[in-house]
């Protein structure tokens, strides 16, 4: 029996975590026939429930206030442990997984655990498409250097991932490939829109729920889509994350919303997690613009152009590869939003880009298939 332990952000209310979900299960389910998957995950994802996915929902045990640290910690190991029975792969599926924000060490631990209890469980792990953040300090890049050592295979989605690797001893051994979505096969859908319409995206889990963090950023926002709707285009706000949980709730709606932007041609829409549907969602778009990677991503797959806004690598790491505008989050001033969409409005993506992240996203899934023939 060939069952695989998928290990990611999954079910914590994040449309592109799950988007990467749904590509791997696609791909690995085409691969090996009766694969069944035990999902790292905080709540089920409800588009992918099936009979052969397992989501462990082990999330919630770290979340758990009633509990001290370290019974969760005991707890969490515990359930890792378990979901590893029986499984031939531990599979770390895309997202800025690998990463020591703020100093903080606790995500690479609990990685470097969970790898290791997969390989005291003989379970081989393989790594597709991930992100890694620069590893600050001495500590970070041991653990990022055992985590390296003991993974059969370690692909990254982008340039900046692939440089922070190097940077880690075992590093040279990592291979540079592209985001698991551009994977998916998904339906030719044809445009939907009436013209001039901007898809607008925020992320809530990158610089919180509050305005106040960047307020000459939101002002310029604010005044650029209500020059921009004024002049005839319509609004279409697009959320990609909403998870309502007491310990780790974050909203992108709510950060919308605060934008203050309103009228006729303004909507706030949820986007689906179901690729077709996203796909047809995104069909009603001439441009998208914003913050979220995989928002970014599905344009590029639909063939829209699209504007980066943003403080990290990957998003203008993706956007000088396309050819596309990216404006910093800290520096963007009012009018040079407005500027910069109506400029790149029309632009034609170069479909040549388009079919090397196609195939090097395919290139992801070689070892692993090959290991589960």
């Amino acid at each position: 029996m060939n069952k695989l332990f998928l290990y990611g952000y999954y079910g914590f209310g994040n449309v592109g975590d799950d988007l990467l979900l749904a590509a791997i299960i696609r791909r690995l389910r085409a691969a090996v026939p009766g694969a069944s998957f035990a999902v790292r995950s905080l709540h089920p994802v409800a588009e992918l429930q099936s009979r052969d996915i397992e989501f462990t929902c082990q999330e919630r045990i770290l979340l758990n206030p009633n509990l001290p640290k370290w019974r969760r910690l005991l707890d969490y190991l515990f359930a890792n442990w378990r979901a590893l029975a029986g499984c031939r792969a531990m599979v770390f599926g895309g997202g800025t997984l690998f990463h020591a924000r703020g100093g903080a060490l606790t995500n690479l631990l609990l990685i470097f655990l969970a790898v290791l209890q997969a390989r005291l469980r003989g379970v081989r792990v393989f790594v597709l498409g991930a992100g890694v953040a620069e590893m600050p300090g001495v500590a970070a890049r041991l653990l990022m250097a055992a985590i390296l050592a003991l993974s059969e295979d370690f692909a990254v989605r982008d340039a900046s991932s692939w440089r922070h690797c190097r940077q880690v001893f075992g590093g040279k051994h990592v291979r540079r490939t592209a985001d698991l979505v551009f994977s998916l096969q998904l339906p030719a859908v044809p445009t939907t829109s009436a013209g001039k319409t901007i898809g607008v995206t925020l992320a809530a889990s990158d610089i919180g729920s509050a305005i106040g963090a960047y307020p000459q950023f939101f002002t310029a926002l604010a005044a650029d889509l209500a020059s921009l709707r004024d002049n005839g285009w319509s609004i279409r706000l697009l959320s990609f994350q909403e998870l309502d949980d007491p310990q780790a709730g974050v909203s992108d709606t709510q950060l919308l919303q605060a934008i203050g932007i309103e009228g006729e041609r303004v909507e706030l829409q949820r986007v689906s997690s179901d690729p077709e549907a996203l796909c047809r969602q995104f069909a009603e778009l001439d441009i998208v613009v914003g913050m979220r990677f995989h928002g970014l991503v599905m344009a590029a797959l639909l063939g829209l152009p699209f504007v980066g806004i943003g403080r990290d690598s990957k998003l203008s790491d993706f956007c000088q590869d396309a050819g596309m505008p990216f404006l910093s989050l800290a520096e963007v001033n009012a009018g040079q939003i407005a500027e910069t969409i109506v400029g790149a409005a029309g632009r034609m993506l170069d479909s040549a880009n388009l079919a090397s992240w196609q195939a090097l996203s395919a290139e992801n899934f070689g070892p692993i298939e090959e290991y589960l023939k």
